[in-house]
This record gives structure tokens, sequence and C-alpha cells, in this order.
């Protein structure tokens, strides 16, 4: 049999499964997922807890989704969420009574969706060949894993992954439209969902609307609905007051300053320069133009930070879409001239990803400073206080609470966000909520309310932490005029001996 005959022969099942890409990355992700998560789990005492508090809130508004409610509290609503479909997916896993693990098993589950389809979009593009070029297909299933994020991200417990899996699917969509071919099933969930699971997908989801007019308005294939993609930072200048215009300049000039919003801008640039080989590529141009808008919004409205979470659906995506237009630049560059731009978009998407592997290694940590601070106050509340409290850091004080949780800062309270809104709140507001719930117990940082607290409130105590996520490591207790002093000093009597070791409740003379 001749060499080439041999190439072409069919590999046995075993060789085949191990030159797949796809399934090898996806197999090296869970064995750094599940490093990370038992790690995490080992660090809060044999509890999931998730890195951030936010998922928490997520799961209290599914709870009473359950129960006729929208909100934190039974007794009123709110809007706390960040997505609008992500509490009702928790619904589904709350009614199966898999707590926090609902959030984690879907998230995970993105992860791996996302990794797979980042490689097969690749694959079919032409930039891997296990057989000779396997250093690039280690580096790029690598960077498939970092650049989206996949260890730390499902550790939020938040809808980010769901996110990050519906933008590549959807650029997945738009390569397959590029090659005159009709997106499947898949990539019109994915499509409908950006604007659904996070509001900045709706900038992608136009963009990509844009794209499928422009490549598939021949073909006949219907478009989806406007109405589900039309969401966007209005709702945000509103709520400040402000014009549009502003908030746009704002973004722009916090981009430049923003080290995560640099590394994006130069991805962007990179796939700039990527694209002029390609000019003669209407498809490969349309798709990569589609990129480079969805890059210039999040550049202009977008958000950085928080546990490296806002951005990194737009970085997966710049990522892709620069090694995508590497590999359909191969036969119209010269072997040394491709080789180079390889190396250096590589380079390039290894340095972006940098901020996502510091995510991996913290995330052990992130999640034992949100279990010895937001989990023991949740414990306070919930097993020694047992009263109606208030808080400025909603989330798992909030969940499984039966008792009415007030939120100080307004994410779970319409009345303070318009209190807030309104340049009126202060002292007297704080005073008054509390009365109307009957708050016995206030558990605050300090520094976020600059006028002070009301005078009848009595510090009693503080809880010192080591933070990683969280924004403040000392948690200040104040008792209402509501409250019993007595039943309070219980239960921080017997709060104090059962905190982990590296916290420290310091009582206040009385």
């Amino acid at each position: 049999m001749s060499g080439v005959a041999a190439d072409r022969a069919p590999l046995p099942r075993s060789a085949a499964i191990w030159r797949s890409v796809p399934l090898l990355a996806a197999l090296l992700w869970l064995g750094l997922f599940a490093t990370a998560l038992i790690f995490s789990v080992i660090l809060c005492d044999g509890r999931l807890i998730f890195t951030l508090d936010d998922p928490y809130i997520h799961l209290a508004v599914a709870d009473h989704i359950r129960s006729g409610g929208y909100g934190v509290n039974a007794s009123e609503y709110s809007s706390p969420s960040s997505s609008i479909i992500w509490p009702y997916l928790l619904v589904v896993t709350e009614a199966l009574h898999l707590g926090a693990f609902g959030p984690l098993l879907i998230n995970a589950a993105a992860a791996a969706g996302t990794i797979v389809a980042f490689l097969r979009i690749l694959e079919t593009a032409g930039l891997l060949d296990p057989v000779r070029g396997k250093p690039l297909c280690v580096f790029v299933a690598l960077l498939a894993i970092l650049s989206s994020s996949a260890i730390a991200l499902p550790l939020t417990g938040m809808e980010h992954s769901v996110h990050v899996w519906a933008t590549v699917a959807t650029f997945g969509g738009l390569t397959e439209a590029a090659r005159g071919r009709a997106p499947t099933p898949v990539h019109f969930v994915a499509l409908v969902l950006l604007p659904l699971i996070r509001f900045e997908g709706a900038a992608f989801a136009l963009a990509a609307i844009a794209g499928y007019f422009a490549r598939m308005a021949s073909l006949g294939l219907p478009l989806l609905p406007s109405s589900v993609l039309l969401k966007s930072h209005v709702a945000e200048t509103a709520y400040e007051g402000t014009t549009t215009f502003a908030p746009i300049l704002h973004n722009l000039a916090a981009s430049f300053d923003d080290p995560t919003g640099f590394r994006l801008m130069l991805l962007g640039l990179a796939l700039a320069c990527a694209m002029w080989p390609l000019r003669s590529d209407r498809g490969a141009l349309i798709v990569c133009a589609t990129v480079l808008a969805a890059i210039g919004a999040h550049l202009a409205f977008g958000q950085y930070g928080w546990f490296y979470r806002y951005e990194v659906y737009v970085m997966a995506l710049a990522v892709l879409a620069l090694l995508y237009a590497v590999a359909h630049a191969r036969t119209r560059l010269s072997a040394p001239q491709w080789t180079a731009a390889t190396l250096v978009s590589v380079a390039l998407a290894g340095f972006v990803s940098v901020g996502y592997v510091s995510a991996a290694l913290e995330t052990p940590f992130a999640a034992r400073g949100i279990y010895e601070q937001h989990y023991q106050l949740s414990r306070f509340a919930q097993q020694l206080y047992k009263g109606p409290v208030a808080v400025n850091d909603l989330g798992l004080v909030a969940w499984k609470d039966p008792d009415f949780v007030l939120d100080l800062w307004g994410l779970g309270s319409e009345r303070v966000r318009k209190a807030k809104l309104a340049d009126r709140y202060g002292p007297g507001e704080m005073a008054a909520l509390a009365d109307e719930y009957h708050v016995g117990v206030a558990m605050i940082y300090d520094s976020w309310f600059p006028k002070g607290v009301p005078a009848a409130w009595k510090k009693v105590a503080t809880l010192h932490t080591i933070p990683v996520t969280g924004e403040q490591g000392d948690v200040v207790f104040y008792i209402t005029p509501a409250a019993d002093p007595k039943v309070v000093a219980s239960a921080l009597k017997a709060f104090g001996p059962t905190l982990p070791a590296r916290d420290r409740l310091e009582m206040n003379a009385q």
C-alpha cells in the first residue's frame, strides 16, 4: 500500500478518538475543572460554595417564581436578576431539589459545549491537524479552555457560561452561513438565548442578524423576530438619568484604562489586520466584521471585572474569530507568512487569556472567601437570629430564608433603588424601611453608606473576614429599635465560637 493510501486508510476507532482535538480538550478541561471544584469544596469544609454571592440571588428568585412571586422576598416584588431567562432555568433545577448543584451542572455542560464548539469551528476552518500539527492543536485546545474561562466561570454559579456557549455557537452559525450552508436549529437556539441570558448579548445578536441578512438572504432562510434581540443599555442610561452619548464616551475611556479592555482592543486590531488577506472572501469578511462590531459594542457599552466574567464572552469570541481568520488566510499567504501569523495570533490569544488563568487559580480561595463571610452571615440570620434582617450584599442570606431580607443597597428593593435614583436615600429612609419590615439586625459594609446609618441603630459587633471576590472584609452588625437586644446578644454569643478558624467576631462594649 502506498504512503498516500496509508494516510487515507480508516483509523481504528480508538486511534480516531485520540486524534479528536475537541474530545481530548474536553477531557483535559474535565480534569482541570474537577480539580478546582474539589479544592473549593475542601476549603469550604465539604460544602459546594460558589465564588460569588450573586448566584444565590437567582436561586432565591427562582424559589419565589415557583410560589408565584418574583424577587428575593415572598411579600414584595423586585427585579434583582441580571438575566431574563436564567432564573426560569433555575426554577427547573430547584423543582428537582438540586440546590446549588443546579447552576453548577448547567454551567459545566455549557463550558464543555463551548470548548467542543470552539474547536469544531476551527477544525472545519482547517486550522487543526492532529497528525501534522500536534503542537498547534495543543496550544489551540488550551486557548479554547482558557479564553472561555471554562474552569473558573462555571464555579461563579452565574449565567455567564451559558452566555459564552451561546456566543460561540452563534459564531458557528455565521461560519456555516459563510460556507453557503444553513445554520442548524442549535445555532438559532443560541441566537435567541444571547439577549435572554445576558443583556450584553443583544449586541452580537443584532450583529449576527446583520450577518445572516448579508449572507443568507439569497437562501430564503427565516430570521428570528427582532423583538427578542432589542435589549440594550438604554435601561442603564435611564437609571443613571443621563443621555445615551455620555455613557458611551465614559465606557470607551474606561476601556482604554482597563487592562482587559486594552487587551480586547488589541484583539480587535489583530482581527482587523487578519481580515486584509481575506478581502476576496466575502463570507469570511462578513463573519469577522460581525465580530468586530460586537467588540466595538462591548468597548462602548460593556463592563469589565467582577471576577473576570463580564467580558469573557466577547474575549472568547474575539480569540475564536482571530484564529478563524488566520485559518482562512492559509491559502492566501506564503508558508513563512502563515506560520508567523499563526504564532503571533496564538501568542496574543494566550496573552489576553492570562486573567482567566488567574481566575482558575483563585477559584478555590474565592469560594472559601464567600463561605467565610456570606455563608456565615446566612447561618447567623437563618439558624441563630431567625428574624428579619437587612444587608447590603444580597445573596446567600436571602436564599431559603423564610424571614424578610431587606436589601439596603437596592438590588432587591425597588423602593431603595428609586430613592437612590432620586438622590434622597440616606439614614432616614433606611430607618423607615427597617421599621416597616420589623428588621432587628443590619449586617452591612459601613463604607457603602457615606451618609451614615440611622442614629437609633447601635453597633454591636464586627465580623472580620479575608475576602477574595467579596467587596469588603469587615461586616458590621447593628441592632435597630425593633430588635430584642437579649436575643441578638444570645445569637452573637452562639455565632462566634462556630466561625471558621480564619474569621473573627469582634464584640462591641455594651
